[in-house]
């Protein structure tokens, strides 16, 4: 256990009332829960403003605004790293492709660039952007050529999905239980004519929406998508496929991940655009496609030119069973992810390969050939894909590069 006198911290508190708490970590941590640590411990308590995570001195720092340093947020920080070590840790994440590369400079101010010529701006506050200019231009252009990819190499059936996603289908999905503090509920009030008409006598001066009682909200039918996938999955919900091997989906969306204060600039947003392809069938050849495109997509790596990895590793679970779905995965080989340098040090997930046997399937009553379909998909991120080009490029090299890019993927 952690020692939880929070006087026995190290603690500043500077002149704006801003206290920074210093909480050493387990010295058996891995980095990479370390770092998931302190992702997490945003959503620990209102007055955190920021996180992280000191590999020099193995702690966790959280900057706390106002004299909230007190024995509830320390017992709620303590709660969180208890919940996320475990005896299973001792798997940690393997680098399977390296195009790591010496990036003489950096392009630490690409964000400030592209909102300075107009090409992104901030939508209210921070994780939502506006696209426009030559950002937006090269978007589509990334997500066509990953269209074609999809059709072309595994002959997989365009979609066009919704912004809303059934609350059931991420309920069988099991979304509320291992990413409970991401989602982000689509709600409407409840057909109530004296709830409603006091709901407006509230707001008449323009004030900010205020509930009375969560009473006076309907249950949520639906969600904001946190992924694509899950519209295939739910739009093929007690379907059996005839195909021998592997049937092939893909989608673009707009997807929503609510991310507290880790939400920051272009590298993590609250709204951002995913394409997909997803996979059903058999074993070996949902397996096989994930592998193809893997191969695909490190062209792609070449192509643009950068100093990327592609790794282990894990979803981001909030708390509960952590430590053992993250073993799970990482010792299986379920998630590989793609990670692209932005900065010295620094890389971003700008893709997933995944592979999930047969828990969707059985979630959503799928078979294939008459037996339970495994499933697999590639996601990919394509703000953060984007970025990091521009991070590592410059904005008008890394133009010349995606338009070239796609036009040879």
């Amino acid at each position: 256990m952690l020692d939880t006198d929070v006087g026995r911290w190290p603690q500043i508190k500077d002149e704006f009332g801003m206290e920074t708490l210093a909480i050493p970590l387990p010295a058996n941590l891995p980095p990479d829960v370390c770092t998931e640590i302190s992702k997490r411990a945003c959503y620990c308590d209102t007055s955190i403003l920021k996180s992280r995570y000191r590999q020099d001195s193995n702690c966790l720092e959280v900057d706390l605004q106002g004299p909230s340093a007190n024995g509830d947020v320390a017992a709620k920080l303590e709660h969180l790293i208890g919940k996320m070590q475990g005896e299973r840790l001792a798997v940690t994440p393997r680098v399977l492709r390296d195009r790591t590369r010496e990036v003489s400079d950096f392009v630490l101010t690409a964000y400030d660039q592209l909102v300075t010529r107009g090409d992104v701006w901030t939508s209210g506050g921070s994780g939502v952007v506006g696209r426009s200019g030559a950002f937006m231009r090269l978007l589509g252009r990334l997500d066509a050529a990953l269209e074609r990819l999809a059709v072309r190499d595994f002959r997989a059936v365009p979609q066009s999905y919704n912004s809303l996603v059934p609350s059931d289908w991420l309920r069988r999905a099991g979304y509320f239980g291992s990413f409970s503090h991401s989602v982000t509920f689509a709600v409407h009030l409840k057909e109530d004519f004296e709830a409603i008409e006091r709901f407006g006598k509230r707001h008449r001066q323009g004030e900010s929406p205020t509930f009375e009682d969560i009473r006076e909200l309907a249950p949520p039918e639906y969600c904001l998508s946190p992924a694509v996938c899950y519209h295939t999955y739910g739009a093929l919900m007690g379907q059996s496929l005839s195909v021998r091997t592997v049937s092939a989906f893909t989608g673009h969306g707009r997807c929503f991940r609510y991310e507290s204060k880790n939400l920051t600039g272009l590298d993590r947003l609250w709204e951002f655009s995913m394409r997909e392809i997803v996979w059903l069938g058999d074993r070996e050849a949902v397996l096989g496609a994930r592998e193809a495109a893997i191969n695909a997509v490190w062209r792609l790596v070449d192509l643009l030119d950068l100093s990327a990895r592609l790794e282990t590793a894990c979803d981001p679970f909030f708390a509960n069973d952590f430590p053992s779905l993250r073993f799970f995965q990482l010792a299986y080989d379920l998630k590989y992810e793609l990670q692209v340098d932005v900065a010295p040090g620094t890389s971003i997930a700008c893709a997933s390969f995944n592979y999930h046997d047969r828990f969707f399937g059985n979630r959503f009553e799928i078979t294939a050939q008459g037996d339970v379909a495994h499933t697999g998909c590639a996601a990919f991120g394509l703000e953060r894909l984007l970025y990091a080009c521009f991070c590592q490029h410059g904005l008008e090299r890394a133009e010349e590069l995606v338009e070239n890019a796609v036009s040879r993927l």
